[in-house]
């Protein structure tokens, strides 16, 4: 069974890095730019139109909305509210990485600390449980 991950972030070689190196290792990746794109995968989720991913791996900062309120609205909805998520980050916030533990987020990273192939490491550990 082939995983599926949804990887919302906005830097495009970031997320051709990541879901090239991620698709690699067996998974499909769809990729996300923008937070309203986001919440429109997620409602199309709600409306039975999209299959729910099995993992969401989350850029905080992107260009219309930061990833906490995305995460906030993925948890409100029993069809989403279960999907494991790895927040991406580039800064080292101890409110934002409360924020994200609170709303269930399975890990929070520093992109800078990680290479693709780390990260690819971690969602197969993850699917491994």
């Amino acid at each position: 069974m082939v995983r599926k991950i949804l990887l919302i972030e906005d830097e495009p070689q970031l997320s051709e890095i990541y879901s090239s190196v991620l698709e690699k290792n067996g998974f499909e990746v769809e990729v996300i730019k923008y937070g309203t794109q986001a919440k429109e995968r997620l409602q199309a989720i709600y409306e039975g139109q999209k299959e729910s991913p099995d993992l969401i791996l989350l850029d905080l900062i992107l260009p219309d909305l930061n990833g906490i309120e995305i995460l906030e609205e993925s948890r409100k909805h029993p069809q989403t509210k279960d999907i494991p998520c790895f927040v991406l980050t580039n800064y080292s916030d101890n409110e934002l990485e409360k924020r994200s533990a609170a709303l269930r987020a399975e890990k929070f990273i520093l992109k800078t600390d990680y290479t693709p192939q780390e990260l690819a490491d971690m969602v197969k550990k993850l699917f491994e449980r």
